[in-house]
């Protein structure tokens, strides 16, 4: 007779899927803007913008080439016009700037690809040139846990592997673990051995793990059923809003051809996803598959996921000032005013989208994982860091309240940067896993 294996949580026992976000780990924490990596780009970008204007011609094209290779990521640090006075730089700022805004539109939604060959590579090393290399935060979160925190080197032979798939090689050179639940969205590096064998498929942007099968039997009802547990993670940089599986979408049988089917039957589950934890779990109910099989001979799953295509960022020059609205494209912003209580500047900020039905009902769930900053003219940024409401809501308008704690100065030091959907789009999510053991 085969022994239940219980999972550690507890699920409605008639769903087809229950997805829920497992809850972030129990440490707070925002990851500092002025980590190695943040301030090595910024370092970058004033180096560059300084030769904007450099004597030599071929100095200044160069510089403002590297300035749009840098992409995206660049455009927040790039410096307010009305600050610069050089001419010559102001106009190629103004290029550069504009090179950006129109890239930044498509977010690419292909897996991030990587390419490291290096000998007796640091596992910094590696964690750094992926981040670089993908976009993709990374963050070391064995010391902050009571880990040892050790810095081992490896040989790495990585060319064009996924962003997955190349930092779980890292993760079984350096003898660590990847964890997607870190509660400021990025992935979190922990202690600990990776699992050796473990059911993983690489599909796109994202990664699927079968964690767990199990099998509880009620000897009083005499009833039975399966639960299968498996976690989906997905870049960082993507930012989805909406996974959803749909019924006939799962296909389930065992070594012996049998089907096994859901224990119910619906049209579509689905969850809104949120920036703090790049990864969610899903549930499967299933009936129990009879106790003459062995193994899932395959086990189907089908869903789709819901994410922004481009990015608007909105700046609006000063915080002080009030009902300032900006327009890009079809998407408008406006700054409608910030109130101060003591140590805590409450700024509201009223969205306007077009559409309407439940398209858009589904595409405004991700303006939740919108990002704010407040940001001085050189650059440095203060993180948004007080939690935020949603004030109002009629038609393609909404309204939000951003709580900013102990911001140093006063509102005229700094602009505020809004970042935003422009678009969403849905993909598929289509994997299968072989020759699952059953418990």
């Amino acid at each position: 007779m085969r022994r239940a294996r219980f999972l550690s949580r507890a699920f409605g026992s008639n769903l087809l899927a229950s997805l829920a976000l497992l809850a972030p780990l129990c440490w707070s924490h925002v990851r500092a803007q002025t980590d190695t990596a943040d301030a090595a780009l910024r370092a970058r970008v004033l180096q560059l913008i300084e030769r904007l204007d450099d004597p030599k011609p071929e100095a200044r094209d160069e510089a403002q080439a590297r300035l749009i290779k840098l992409g995206a990521r660049a455009l927040p640090l790039l410096p307010d016009p009305a600050s610069v006075t050089s001419k010559e730089r102001k106009e190629r700022l103004e290029k550069v700037r504009a090179t950006l805004r129109q890239a930044e539109e498509e977010t690419s939604t292909a897996a991030s690809r990587v390419t490291i060959q290096a000998k007796a590579i640091r596992l910094s090393e590696a964690l750094g040139l992926i981040q670089k290399q993908t976009g993709n935060g990374i963050t070391d979160l064995r010391e902050q846990l009571g880990g040892e925190t050790t810095n081992p080197a490896f040989d790495l032979d990585i060319h064009d592997v996924p962003f997955h798939e190349a930092l779980d090689r890292v993760a079984r050179l350096a003898e660590v673990s990847v964890n997607a639940f870190t509660g400021d969205g990025t992935i979190g590096i922990t202690a600990g051995m990776p699992s050796k064998d473990p059911l993983i498929q690489y599909v796109g942007p994202f990664r699927v793990a079968f964690k767990q099968l199990t099998e509880a039997r009620d000897l009083q009802a005499g009833t039975s059923a399966a639960s299968a547990q498996l976690e989906v993670t997905w870049e960082p940089r993507l930012r989805p809003m909406l996974l959803t599986l749909k019924s006939d979408g799962l296909a389930v049988k065992d070594d012996k051809n049998r089907e096994v089917k859901p224990q119910a039957m619906m049209e579509s589950n689905e969850v809104v996803l949120r920036p703090e934890n790049p990864a969610v779990e899903m549930n499967l109910n299933l009936e129990a598959p009879d106790r003459s099989a062995v193994k899932l001979s395959r086990f189907r799953v089908k869903a789709e996921v819901t994410l922004p295509s481009g990015i608007k960022i909105f700046r609006f020059p000063s915080l002080a000032q009030e009902n300032v609205t900006q327009k890009q494209g079809d998407v408008s912003a406006t700054l409608q005013n910030v109130e101060i209580d003591e140590q805590v500047w409450k700024v509201n900020v009223e969205l306007v989208y077009p559409g309407k039905g439940p398209a858009f009902e589904s595409y405004r769930q991700g303006l939740f994982n919108n990002r704010i900053w407040l940001q001085k003219a050189d650059g440095s940024r203060f993180e948004h860091n007080g939690g935020f409401s949603n004030t109002s809501s009629d038609g393609g308008k909404l309204g939000f309240e951003y709580l900013f704690v102990d911001a140093p100065g006063k509102l005229a030091d700094y602009q505020l940067v809004y970042e935003t959907p422009s678009k969403v789009v849905t993909i598929p999510l289509e994997f299968e896993f072989k020759n699952v053991p059953l418990p």
